[in-house]
C-alpha cells in the first residue's frame, strides 16, 4: 500500500512537470514556428518575387534600341537615294529644257514680223476696222527752194495694209527766179547712172529718167517682194539719194501716219 501511495505520489509530482514541460515545449516552440513562419515567408518571398536581373532588361531595350536605328539608317539611307536620284533627274532635265527655251526664242524672233501681223489682222477683224483692206495710197507733198520746185509723189500698194510695193516720182522744176539750168542736168545724169546700174542688177527695183529745158523727172519703182537689201547696203553709193525708206509688209497705216506728219497729204483706193 505504501508503494502504490507511493508512486502516486510520483505520478502526480510527474504529471505536473509533464504539463509544465508540454507547455514549455508548447512555449518555446513558438519561437520556432516564428522562425519558421518567418522562413516561409522569406521562401515564399523568394519563389514569388524572383531577384530582378538588371542585366536582361538591358539587353532587351539594346537589342530594340539597335534596330530602331537600323531602320532609321536605311530608311535615311532610302530618302538619301530618293533625293539623289532626284535631283540628278532634275540636272539631267535642265540642259534639255535651256535647249527648248533657246530654240523657242530663236523661233519667236524669226516669226515675230508674221505673228505682229496675225494678231494685227485679227484685231482689225475683231473691230472692223479698215486695216484688212487692200488698195493703193497716194500722198503728195511740194517744196520750194530759191532755185527750184519740188513736187513729190507717193504711191503705196497694199494687201490687207501690208506693203508691196511703192512708186515714188520726184519733179524738179526751175523757178521763175532761176537763171541756171545746170542743177537739172545734174540730177539726170544722177537718175541716169542709177538707172544703168539697176538695168545690169535685177534687184527688184527699177529707175526712169526725164529732163526739158525746166523740169527733171526721176520715178522710182519698188517691188518689195523681189527688192534685195542686201545688194543696195553692199553697193551704198551708187543709191545716193535714193536708198528705200521703207520694207515690205510693213503697215501703211504707219507709214500714212509718218508721211502725214511730215507734211504730205494722203488719200486711199481700196477695194
Amino acid at each position: 500500500m505504501d508503494n502504490k501511495n507511493t508512486n502516486d505520489e510520483e505520478l502526480k509530482v510527474i504529471e505536473p512537470n509533464t504539463v509544465n514541460n508540454d507547455n514549455n515545449v508548447n512555449n518555446s516552440s513558438n519561437p520556432s514556428n516564428d522562425n519558421a513562419t518567418n522562413t516561409n515567408d522569406t521562401i515564399n518571398s523568394s519563389i514569388e518575387t524572383p531577384p530582378l536581373d538588371n542585366t536582361t532588361p538591358n539587353v532587351v531595350n539594346t537589342t530594340s534600341n539597335t534596330t530602331n536605328e537600323v531602320n532609321k539608317v536605311v530608311v535615311n539611307e532610302e530618302k538619301t537615294t530618293t533625293e539623289t536620284k532626284k535631283t540628278k533627274k532634275n540636272k539631267q532635265g535642265h540642259p534639255i529644257f535651256l535647249f527648248l527655251l533657246i530654240i523657242f526664242l530663236f523661233a519667236f524672233v524669226f516669226f515675230l514680223p508674221d505673228i505682229t501681223n496675225f494678231i494685227n489682222d485679227y484685231k482689225a477683224e475683231k473691230t472692223g476696222a479698215n486695216e484688212l483692206k487692200s488698195g493703193k495710197m497716194s500722198c503728195t507733198m511740194t517744196n520750194t527752194t530759191n532755185n527750184l520746185n519740188y513736187t513729190y509723189d507717193i504711191i503705196l500698194t497694199y494687201e490687207k495694209n501690208r506693203l508691196k510695193e511703192s512708186t515714188m516720182t520726184t519733179t524738179s522744176r526751175l523757178s521763175d527766179n532761176a537763171t541756171d539750168s545746170s542743177i537739172l542736168t545734174e540730177k539726170q545724169d544722177s537718175c541716169l547712172l542709177l538707172k544703168n546700174y539697176l538695168d545690169e542688177n535685177n534687184i527688184g527695183m527699177k529707175v526712169n529718167c526725164n529732163v526739158t529745158a525746166a523740169l527733171q523727172t526721176t520715178e522710182e519703182r519698188i517691188d518689195y517682194r523681189t527688192l534685195d537689201l542686201d545688194f543696195i547696203s553692199s553697193n551704198i553709193a551708187e543709191f545716193e539719194g535714193f536708198y528705200p525708206e521703207y520694207e515690205l509688209d510693213e503697215s501703211v497705216s504707219a507709214i500714212e501716219t509718218e508721211l502725214t506728219n511730215s507734211g504730205y497729204t494722203c488719200t486711199r483706193t481700196e477695194r
